[in-house]
């Protein structure tokens, strides 16, 4: 689908609906540090866990261990009988116990109830500041609104963005996007990612710098960005942007230190059900970003 949209004049609707989200916009680095302490206030024992030099901590297994490369760059599989055990659900709580979601098996009954050849930890020079593009780089204007949410797939380099989508004001899909990463997917993660090897191979796929070219044309730096955990969305993008609401933030958890899911918003505030991982098809990023806007309209009565 790549690019749609060609920019023009707005309605009075969607001026107020600019003017309506003022109180809710904030900057990236707001964004950044409210999302920062949710997540270190849920790491639990990861917090206590000193990762050497040279080393890497597993998110999925939470075990340490050093990153080997083939000749080609790539990380070489686990041994077979030491691969990373995991669960990949979520925890929940029922009847005062946590179990897990993908297995319903309640907490520390086992390490996990599925195993990879590969370990995830992201490459701390990956996420470097310096090779971000910056809407506020140029002069131009267009105080319009959009949603967005990346889907992504694993690398050695940690969670690389694989699928960008873009929906206006009116939830319709303005941009959409597969995206190749440079580097060999090590999991699709295809139950959470909706991404799969016979869909980046048919394509068309796009690099992550075009993809960038390709939002620099009517992302601006006056431009609204709604998204949930918008955070990691530009960091997938490697975007700077500071014009951003964040449903995670607008639509806090009763638990202060924990975050509300957009599946659960869905269900809670839009009476609809999204991100049906029993389909086997994983999440959709155009049907997420739409779930965004839908919740902001929502929330400022449009």
């Amino acid at each position: 689908m790549a690019f749609l949209m060609k920019i023009r004049s707005f309605s009075s609707q969607k001026k107020t609906l600019y003017s309506l989200l003022q109180e809710f916009v904030k900057d990236k680095r707001t964004v950044d540090g409210l999302s920062k302490i949710s997540s270190l206030m849920n790491r639990g024992k990861r917090n206590s866990i000193i990762v050497p030099k040279g080393k890497r901590l597993c998110e999925r297994c939470q075990q340490l261990y050093q990153l080997e490369l083939d000749a080609n760059g790539d990380p070489k599989p686990l041994d077979p009988g030491n691969l990373c055990t995991f669960h990949p659900g979520k925890l929940e709580k029922h009847n005062f116990y946590l179990y897990y979601k993908c297995c319903s098996e309640r907490k520390d009954a086992r390490p996990g109830c599925t195993t990879h050849e590969y370990h995830v930890s992201e490459d701390p020079l990956f996420d470097d500041k310096s090779k971000y593009v910056s809407t506020a780089d140029g002069n131009e204007s267009n105080r319009a609104v959009f949603a967005v949410d990346c889907e992504m797939c694993i690398t050695k380099n940690g969670h690389e963005c694989t699928r960008v989508s873009i929906v206006n004001e009116d939830r319709v899909v303005v941009y959409d996007a597969l995206v190749k990463p440079d580097t060999k997917i090590l999991d699709y993660v295809t139950q959470f990612s909706g991404i799969t090897r016979d869909l980046l191979a048919k394509g068309p796929t796009k690099s992550l710098k075009e993809v960038q070219e390709d939002l620099s044309r009517f992302i601006k730096r006056d431009t609204i960005l709604i998204g949930h955990s918008i955070d990691n969305d530009l960091k997938a993008l490697k975007l700077h942007h500071d014009q951003l609401v964040d449903t995670a933030i607008v639509f806090p958890h009763e638990n202060k230190n924990r975050r509300n899911s957009l599946r659960w918003l869905a269900d809670k505030k839009l009476e609809r059900k999204i991100q049906n991982n029993g389909s086997g098809l994983g999440h959709d990023s155009a049907e997420d970003a739409k779930t965004c806007m839908e919740l902001m309209l929502y929330k400022v009565g449009l």
